[in-house]
């Protein structure tokens, strides 16, 4: 394990650009498919030129809690003043959708670089009312499948972040979070009968300050391809129920260009942990599972007041704008920070990328858990 980290470390030393698979020729002339993305703005290129350049893609897509749906992904790219040439542009991406089993929703994120990207602004937001599913608290509970719970979740949450460097890629920030929750229509599934949400899943509203350290020395947010990120969150809430609590989030990231060893595509590892103390309500409990970590297991089956959660991936751009992803991963939910060790999930899967602008992906991924297969689509890589 030793000589596989210093492998990592000095690999993720080197520079230069991530070898395809097989090199796309000079004269190549554009596809079917690139004439007919060009006309929504999808031509996997960046014109800085306009004030912002903007895709605007149809999409299908299915996840385990949503089921399929359609939607309209929204990729737009711009600089702002005295931005220099080498630097990555700032980004708007809305991500809208609606399933056949009535979820519908949308997310957006908005990273704005100013001053040469010694300032950042981050405004997330999400809006939706979706599919979910509870188990209750732990690996333990998570396990049985007599447990499951489905509801309708109703979530508003809006994340405003600002970061300043105060050293070569080190940043500090503040920023706030609102974030509203419900649970209607809660049904326990063994027994088709209806659960009052009230007693297990009650309405809250919590609101917070968030403090932020990041070492960023990525190439690219989005989409890295060399580079660390170290980033630790600390934030404050209260709730109106009059209860507080405080939440502690860390990662740590690396990207490694394998082309020093003469090998196409790079690898990308990230561990990251959740901790959480007080009165957390159900909708802010650290969970695994979903499009983002620990993919393969369904979104709210795996949740407890700690976790921590480590992937590996392989990504091979193939040719041209197409690519592939192998990936692994293990994790952990738990009451305790101790007790984190005490059962661990493991998941794994592979994924198929498509360049819809400049290092902008459509991601269509396949994840397979101890007891369960999932798919996802969605846009931009895991980490």
């Amino acid at each position: 394990m030793k000589r596989i980290l210093l492998l990592a470390l000095f690999m993720s030393c080197s520079a230069g650009a991530v070898e395809p698979l097989f090199e796309t020729p000079a004269d190549m002339e554009p596809t079917w498919v690139d004439n007919i993305l060009s006309v929504f703005g999808a031509d996997g290129g960046f014109d800085e030129t306009k004030t912002i350049d903007m895709s605007y893609l149809p999409t299908a897509y299915y996840t385990p809690e949503k089921k399929f749906g359609v939607g309209l992904l929204m990729v737009g790219l711009y600089k702002t003043d005295n931005t220099a040439v080498e630097e990555q542009p700032s980004s708007l991406v809305l991500n809208s959708f609606v399933s056949m089993n009535g979820s519908y929703g949308v997310e957006v994120e908005n990273m704005t670089f100013f001053n040469q990207g010694k300032q950042r602004l981050l405004l997330d937001v999400e809006l939706h009312n979706e599919a979910a599913v509870y188990y209750g608290q732990g690996i333990e509970q998570g396990n049985i499948d007599a447990n499951r719970h489905e509801f309708d979740e109703q979530l508003y949450s809006v994340k405003p972040r600002w970061m300043t460097e105060i050293a070569s890629h080190y940043f500090i920030g503040i920023g706030a979070d609102f974030i509203y929750a419900s649970a209607n229509e809660l049904e326990h599934m063994a027994t088709q009968t209806p659960v009052d949400p009230s007693d297990l899943l009650p309405n809250n509203f919590s609101s917070g300050l968030v403090i932020t350290s990041i070492y960023d020395s990525r190439d690219y947010r989005l989409n890295a391809t060399k580079g660390w990120l170290f980033q630790v969150d600390a934030g404050f809430y209260h709730n109106d129920t009059s209860s507080s609590f405080s939440t502690y989030n860390i990662e740590l990231a690396n990207y490694i260009d394998l082309s020093s060893v003469s090998a196409p595509g790079l690898i990308a590892w990230q561990v990251q942990g959740h901790f959480t103390d007080g009165d957390v309500p159900w909708n802010l409990l650290p969970t695994l599972g979903g499009s983002s970590a620990m993919r393969g297991y369904i979104k709210g089956r795996y949740r407890d007041e700690q976790m921590m959660m480590g992937q590996i991936e392989y990504r091979l751009p193939v040719f041209q704008r197409y690519g592939m992803v192998f990936w692994g991963a293990v994790g952990s939910v738990a009451p305790q920070i101790s007790q984190l060790t005490d059962e661990l999930l493991t998941a794994y899967g592979t994924g198929f990328r498509f360049r819809v602008k400049d290092n902008i992906n459509l991601r269509l991924d396949i994840g397979v858990g101890e007891n369960e297969t999932n798919f996802y689509l969605n846009v931009n890589e895991v980490f």
